[in-house]
C-alpha cells in the first residue's frame, strides 16, 4: 500500500521576537496539508480536564505531531510520553487536516505569555484555522456532587456585541446554574485574548472540578460537548473510557474519604474515652 503524501501548508518558521512555532515532520518524511481545521487547546489547570481531554482526542484521531512552539519564555524541559520524549508545547493535527490541537505541559512565564501566544495566533492565522476551542476547568472546593453541565462561552471574534453565552442554547435545562460575568486568565484567558485581538472565532468550554485531583469524567464532559458545538462528525468520539476511568476514581476517592472519617471518628471515640474516665474521677473520687 502505497503511503498518500500531503504537502505542508507551513513552509518556514513562525516567529515572533523571542518565540516561534517550528515546523515538525514524522520520521517517514510524509507532510500534512491542512484545510482550514478548528484548533483544539487544552492545559493544566483545575482537575487536568483541559490536559486529559486533548490527550484523549489525540489519541483517539490517531493524531501526529506536526510542530513545536519554542520560546525563551517556556520553562525548559522535556515530557516523557508514549514511550518518547517530547517537546512540552506541541500542535498535533489528524490526518484529513480538519482538527489540530495544541498542547503546553510547561508553564509559561508570566512576562513572556503575550509573546508566546500570539506566535501561536500568527500560526494559525497563517494555517487557516477558523475557530479555536480552549478547554479547562473551574476550579471549586471539595467534591462537585450532582450533573455538570459545562459553561460554554464564544465570541465570533468580529464584535464585542455577539460574544455571548452559549449555555442557554446547548443545555435548556439548566439556565441558572451560571453567572453572566466570568474572568478567565492564564494560559487558557491569554490564548482567548490573542483570538479576540486577531479576530479569530473562539470558544472556551469550562467545566466545574477539583484542583489536584485528575478528572477523566471533566474531561469526557468537555469531549462531549465540543461535538455539540462543533459541526464536524470526527469529533464525535467515545469517551467511555474516560467516563470508566472517572467512575473507578471516584470509588476510590469515596473510600479513601470514608477511610479518613472512619479514623477521625475512632480519633474522637477515643478522645472522649479518655475525657469521660477523667470527669468520672473527679466527680466520684
Amino acid at each position: 500500500m502505497v503511503e498518500k503524501k500531503f504537502t505542508s501548508i507551513i513552509k518556514e518558521v513562525i516567529t515572533d521576537g523571542k518565540s516561534q512555532v517550528k515546523p515538525l515532520t514524522k520520521v517517514i518524511q510524509s507532510k500534512v496539508r491542512l484545510y482550514n481545521p478548528i484548533l483544539i487547546a487544552g492545559f493544566p489547570g483545575a482537575g487536568m480536564v483541559g490536559a486529559i481531554s486533548t490527550s484523549y482526542v489525540i489519541e483517539k484521531l490517531h493524531m501526529h505531531q506536526i510542530a513545536c512552539v519554542e520560546s525563551d519564555y517556556i520553562v525548559p524541559g522535556v515530557i516523557y510520553v508514549g514511550g518518547k520524549l517530547r517537546h512540552p508545547f506541541r500542535l498535533y493535527a489528524n490526518k484529513e487536516g480538519t482538527v489540530c490541537v495544541l498542547v503546553c505541559e510547561s508553564p509559561i512565564m508570566i512576562q513572556g505569555i503575550h509573546s508566546v501566544l500570539d506566535t501561536v495566533m500568527k500560526w494559525a492565522l497563517n494555517a487557516k484555522v477558523t475557530e479555536v476551542i480552549v478547554l479547562d476547568g473551574i476550579a471549586i472546593p471539595g467534591m462537585f456532587e450532582g450533573k455538570r453541565e459545562p459553561m460554554i462561552l464564544s465570541s465570533d471574534g468580529q464584535e464585542a456585541d455577539k460574544a455571548n453565552l452559549l449555555h442557554d442554547d446547548v443545555y435548556d435545562n439548566n439556565k441558572h446554574s451560571f453567572f453572566n460575568t466570568a474572568f478567565i486568565g492564564g494560559t487558557a484567558g491569554g490564548l482567548l485574548s490573542s483570538c479576540l485581538s486577531n479576530g479569530m472565532a473562539c470558544k472556551a468550554l469550562l467545566i466545574a472540578a477539583t484542583n489536584g485531583i485528575p478528572d477523566p469524567e471533566g474531561g469526557a464532559i468537555l469531549i462531549e460537548s465540543v461535538s455539540k458545538v462543533v459541526e464536524n462528525e470526527s469529533l464525535k468520539i467515545d469517551t467511555r473510557e474516560l467516563r470508566e476511568q472517572g467512575a473507578e476514581l471516584k470509588r476510590r476517592m469515596e473510600q479513601i474519604m470514608q477511610s479518613v472519617q472512619e479514623q477521625q471518628q475512632q480519633g474522637r471515640g477515643q478522645d472522649q474515652g479518655n475525657t469521660s474516665v477523667g470527669e468520672g474521677a473527679i466527680m466520684y473520687g
